[in-house]
């Protein structure tokens, strides 16, 4: 047969039997095909591609850094791809700012306020005044302070303390509360908020072409224009930015975004991103991606160098569990390019012995940071020790503690993604309506990540086992570029008919699950059946994530993502390379046989893969989903954020395009039937 070749590098069962068929009862078969422990070949398939794409990033760096008009150059073309991966934003609307009430602190005061990023769509935040000097009352420099991760948002006590710091040293701060933490929960009803919530929301919001950095982004911008309307804030200085953790995040992301930034102090955050996904933090929660950066050449470090020569402070702990030596290597990227631009004085890396968070020495350090640029004050500043702090209570902004409870018609983030969602109707319209079938088909493709021609496809036959009725022949399958594909190929004894289907059958819990179920049901009226593990699935089962992300796949998936191929769009890959593998070995063993009738079958999770290929690949026959378990990404995804393992579901921006519906469209009559689930 075509393609029975040996590959090298994979490791796979060696035929420890004759090939001569032995008859074994069903229950005593063995179906895994490869014989060592895959859980994480799929993963480090993924890292490797990272790897190469840093490779390539570290490369283009060293040919710009060799002259001073070639680096800017460069620099200018990492913050356009930033802006084109992190899409446009929409027009401004009334903030509708309120003070809900004020306490008082030992030298400074802070207001208690609301205002609407969007309509409806409430920010809880504090505001910290220096109360120094009765005589004084501004303007000073204003700070905006982003939050990380803490549950209660902007009362963390060290978020407090750092705020309040500053503001006795001279700033109006601005702290407000993230997307799902403080006063925000967005999903009152989920099981965990916080990170487990930022990476629900961006599934739908990838879907719409949006992202919870997107998000956030937003609410940092409508922060900054509340901050800077505020008549304590000197409107000649630039608003310096500071957070830790996921405020580093937002810190990072939004410091190379708006331009009223002025100094920044990103703390706990900026890794070599390939070495974090490897790291003990993995590659954490859905507001610290955005997808395809690794295809762009874009690191934690990019979003410092992009800004430059803006001074920008790099503030780490030696006892984080983001790991240090990872941090200290990267920065040297910001150290080569700010010296090659004559401004090495406006790039400072700080580390502190001490766990990860605002502790005392980056509290310190922040504002030292800051009244250096702001002030021409370099000198060390000391942390009073009755530091005033406020209870939870005392800080709570909303009258019920919450958002959501306070205002009937608050919109959340997963209202603004359904709602966009449903206004890229009339753009999916327009989009079949404007193109040929082929055209769009071309488009979606691309979309997906998947290459315009498939490679060539090897196989290995491991081994043939027969049964009273049929055989099972194991092979692997593999195409360039990619990893290995465990398969069953299901036959029957007796003679089959020629010209019958041949079905590609996918379960979502790997291809050996139902082999004596609705494999066999499929053979009846099959001339045979192949049953393969897409990656991820089966046998290529990856050990997958921290479980508070709600998804298996979290993990691999965010990697995908990063190096601009969708786990989706891998998935449908692997699916049109069996095909490839069916037709070949259909035309090269029966030169009578059709090898246009080939049957795809997907299981639960596996049916919008399937229907992808099916509509990518027209010379597959007929399709048939059964029990899908999502049917339309708009109504079983974006409509309903707290479903659990959705993470490999999607494809980034699909919405603006097509919807699964439009797929089943396109198929016509050789979609035979959709199942509903059952469950």
């Amino acid at each position: 047969m075509i393609g029975l070749l040996v590959f090298l590098g994979y490791v796979c069962m060696p035929i420890a039997q004759s090939m001569d068929s032995q008859m074994i009862e069903d229950r005593d078969i063995k179906l895994r095909v490869l014989k060592e422990d895959h859980s994480q070949t799929l993963w480090n398939y993924l890292i490797d591609q990272s790897n190469k794409l840093d490779r390539k990033r570290a490369q283009r760096l060293a040919e710009a850094l060799k002259t001073k008009d070639e680096l800017q150059k460069y620099l200018r073309d990492l913050q356009d791809h930033y802006l084109q991966l992190l899409g446009p934003f929409p027009s401004k609307t009334p903030l509708r700012p309120q003070v809900k009430g004020e306490l008082i602190g030992d030298g400074f005061r802070v207001q208690k306020v609301l205002f609407e990023s969007w309509p409806n769509h409430h920010v809880s935040a504090l505001i910290y005044l220096p109360d120094l000097d009765p005589k004084q009352h501004g303007p000073w420099p204003g700070i905006l302070f982003a939050c990380g991760h803490s549950n209660n948002g902007k009362a963390y006590i060290s978020y407090q303390k750092a705020c309040a710091l500053l503001a006795q040293n001279g700033f109006v701060v601005l702290s407000y509360d993230p997307i799902s933490q403080g006063e925000r929960i967005q999903m009152p009803n989920a099981s965990r908020h916080g990170t487990t919530a930022h990476t629900l929301l961006n599934i739908g919001a990838r879907l719409v072409g949006r992202s919870v950095v997107w998000y956030q982004a937003w609410d940092g911008i409508r922060a900054l224009d509340y901050l800077t309307n505020r008549s304590e804030v000197d409107k000649n200085k630039s608003i310096g930015m500071t957070g830790t953790s996921g405020g580093g995040t937002q810190t990072t992301f939004l410091m190379a975004l708006d331009n009223r930034i002025g100094p920044a102090a990103p703390s706990c955050y900026t890794m070599q991103r390939t070495s974090k996904f490897c790291g003990h933090s993995g590659p954490a929660d859905g507001c610290q991606h955005l997808p395809f950066e690794g295809q762009y050449g874009i690191d934690h470090i990019d979003y410092t160098l992009m800004r430059a020569p803006k001074p920008t402070a790099i503030l780490a702990a030696t006892k984080d569990f983001f790991e240090i030596d990872s941090t200290r290597e990267t920065i040297q990227d910001a150290v080569a390019v700010y010296q090659k631009l004559d401004q090495k004085e406006r790039f400072h890396f700080f580390e502190a012995n001490a766990k990860h968070g605002m502790g005392l020495e980056h509290r310190k350090e922040v504002v030292r940071w800051f009244r250096h640029w702001f002030y021409k004050d370099s000198s060390q500043v000391s942390e009073p020790m009755n530091l005033s702090t406020f209870s939870e209570t005392e800080v709570q902004v909303t009258n019920t503690g919450q958002v959501s409870t306070d205002f009937p018609h608050q919109v959340s983030v997963a209202d603004l993604n359904l709602e966009e969602a449903k206004r890229l109707a009339e753009f999916r319209t327009t989009f079949w309506q404007n193109h040929s079938p082929e055209e769009c088909l071309n488009k979606i493709r691309n979309l997906i990540g998947l290459p315009f021609k498939i490679g060539t496809v090897e196989a290995k036959s491991i081994d043939v086992i027969k049964q009273k009725s049929k055989t099972i022949e194991k092979l692997v399958l593999k195409s360039p570029g990619n990893i290995l594909i465990p398969a069953l190929l299901f036959r029957k004894l007796t003679k089959h008919d020629r010209k019958g289907k041949s079905v590609i059958y996918l379960h979502h819990q790997g291809k050996h699950v139902e082999a004596n179920k609705e494999i066999e049901e499929l053979l009846e009226g099959a001339r045979l059946v192949l049953a393969i593990d897409v990656r991820g699935i089966g046998e290529i089962r990856d050990k997958g994530s921290n479980t508070k992300y709600h998804g298996h796949d979290h993990r691999i998936n965010t990697v995908s993502m990063h190096i601009g191929r969708s786990l989706f769009g891998q998935r449908v890959e692997d699916i049109l390379i069996a095909i490839k593998y069916l037709r070949l070995q259909i035309i090269d063993e029966e030169i009578n046989s059709d090898p246009s009738r080939i049957h795809l079958v997907g299981i639960e999770t596996m049916t919008p893969l399937v229907l992808h290929a099916a509509v990518l690949d027209d010379g597959v026959n007929t399709v048939e989903l059964r029990r899908p378990v999502v049917s339309s990404w708009v109504n079983d995804v974006v409509a309903k954020p707290l479903r659990k393992e959705m993470a490999g579901m999607v494809v980034p921006g699909a919405l603006k395009m097509y919807d699964l519906p439009d797929l089943m469209n396109l198929l016509g009559d050789r979609l035979t039937s959709t199942l509903p689930h059952t469950n």
